[in-house]
């Protein structure tokens, strides 16, 4: 039931702000209703980083691949190298998917979600901070 009330605030948000494009939320505790209206960008290394990747339409796959890329904040440009990546299955008439999450070195990182048949374009993507 909780997990209806935090798509009915996300679903009612989305028509609010007229997005169009999927959205990742992230927070340092599991969502739910009464926090799903804020989000996080900065963790600590070994803490749990729960996320919902919220879709304004269902999901075109039954697969969607979720990576993490850490950026190399010496290099001016194309510092980025996977640290994580897996291929999850997913209900594809849900437009919601959440899960968590662990990195244990800091930085800063950049989850981006594809779906499978498509991998050269993500279809959310979000930057964060772990300390």
């Amino acid at each position: 039931m909780n997990k209806l009330k935090i798509i009915f605030i996300l679903f009612i948000s989305m028509l609010m702000c007229g997005c169009s494009k999927a959205f990742i939320l992230m927070k340092s505790e599991p969502l739910t209703p009464q926090n799903a209206d804020s989000f996080e960008q900065r963790f600590t290394t070994g803490q749990r980083i729960y996320y919902a990747l919220i879709m304004p339409k269902d999901f075109k796959d039954d697969v969607i691949r979720v990576q993490i890329m850490k950026k190399n904040t010496s290099v001016e440009t194309m510092g980025y190298s996977i640290v994580w990546a897996k291929d999850i299955e997913i209900d594809s008439s849900s437009r919601y998917f959440t899960d968590y999450f662990t990195v244990t070195k800091s930085g800063l990182y950049l989850m981006r979600i594809f779906e499978l048949r498509r991998t050269d374009k993500a279809i959310a993507a979000y930057d964060f901070w772990v300390n």
